[in-house]
């Protein structure tokens, strides 16, 4: 975890940022209004409620009654994600026009009338892309996913696994929301189910309001299902976190190992950013038996090269969202060896997930959330 004065520094470095942003788009916004002063104080009015929603939602996380905070949340989160692609937009046409001085190439009549052009067009586009971007996220994709390994497992020979990721269940992915993700992985007919870490979101507080640990236990699978702590269980506060995880049936695996039916051995690592001094993999291989299938929960994926020369099968990991809306999968390819998908490695198999939920904007854009079937066949 960072140092609580970098913390301090961090959010003080984006709350400045986030208020530049909005402050060049509400110049521009305004500037093709018409003059009619009530057209331009409601605007102002709106256009305030959406710089501070989410804001306010984030810092009341855990004081807010849950009503207000869904009130505040989801135009808050909206609003964040359409205001990076205003932003971007607005600076092309910017820069267009200023090209346009010194070269003229642009219509008379464009020209006349650039910034209202700029500004409703802009608005539209995004507005559309917004709607593009939530219809994606609220179709999830199950993308399938068959491994050989060359191991036997006891009497199985073929084990179909769901793997899913970053759930960040809260305030946005509410019950409602997680019944129709429990219903979709249950008609998988699972096996065994791995959950990669981020199951809450910002705070424990929706988890308990809504009683979400019943929904959560109404997950199917003969062989259990198995989780790790992820990034967000910490940033969340641990400890509320815990104390929910606590009422539900999952078998939580914090840098420990299981053996299912004594046939394939799990290992749960504990979060990297949450817990930097956390067991290295080559002490929790220590005790695992080479001969059996072993399987790795790990929720960010970082040094996989450890991975392959400790003996693992397949790790699962999430973390990355794939950038979540474009170009954010463009900057997680630079900072990830694997952001997306599937590889293999010698005999090590890999598979990092875009995630089931989200974090903040409801858009998928240019990633896809996801569901993973893995369809293993042992030799």
């Amino acid at each position: 975890m960072l140092h609580p004065h970098f913390q301090i520094v961090f959010f003080i470095s984006v709350f400045i940022l986030y208020t530049l942003i909005n402050g060049y788009i509400f110049i521009r916004s305004k500037q093709a209004l018409p003059p009619t002063k009530r057209i331009r104080i409601l605007f102002s009015i709106v256009y305030l409620f959406l710089f501070s929603a989410f804001i306010i939602a984030m810092l009341g996380r855990n004081i807010l009654p849950l009503p207000v905070q869904k009130i505040l949340y989801f135009p808050g989160t909206v609003w964040l994600g359409m205001m990076l692609y205003l932003f971007a937009y607005f600076l092309l046409t910017d820069f267009i026009h200023f090209v346009n001085r010194f070269f003229p190439f642009l219509p008379t009549i464009i020209k006349k009338n650039y910034r209202q052009i700029q500004v409703f067009s802009g608005y539209i586009l995004v507005l559309c892309l917004a709607g593009y971007g939530y219809y994606q996220f609220k179709r999830p994709q199950i993308v399938e996913q068959k491994i050989e390994i060359n191991k036997k497992a006891g009497d199985y020979k073929h084990l179909k696994i769901v793997g899913v990721s970053d759930l960040h269940l809260g305030v946005a992915i509410d019950k409602k929301q997680l019944k129709q993700y429990v219903r979709l992985i249950n008609d998988q007919h699972p096996d065994l189910i791995l959950i990669a870490g981020d199951l809450v979101d910002n705070n424990a507080l929706p988890l308990e309001k809504e009683r979400m640990q019943e929904t959560i236990n109404e997950l199917q699978a003969p062989l259990g299902v198995y989780y790790c702590l992820g990034n967000h269980e910490y940033l969340s506060g641990i400890k509320a976190s815990m104390n929910f995880l606590r009422k539900t049936d999952l078998h939580l695996l914090i840098d420990s190992l299981v053996t299912v039916n004594n046939s394939i051995q799990i290992i749960g690592r504990d979060d990297k950013q949450g817990n930097p001094n956390r067991k290295s993999l080559k002490e929790l291989v220590k005790n695992t038996d080479p001969a059996l299938p072993l399987l790795l929960i790990d929720h960010e994926a970082y040094h996989l090269n450890e991975t392959e020369e400790n003996g693992i099968d397949l790790q699962f990991s999430g973390h990355t969202h794939h950038g979540q809306m474009f170009p954010g999968n463009l900057i997680t390819d630079l900072l990830f060896q694997i952001s997306y998908g599937y590889e293999q490695k010698g005999n090590t198999h890999y598979y990092v997930s875009s995630g089931l939920g989200l974090w903040g904007p409801p858009f998928r854009i240019g990633t896809q959330s996801e569901l993973v079937i893995f369809n293993i066949e042992f030799k």
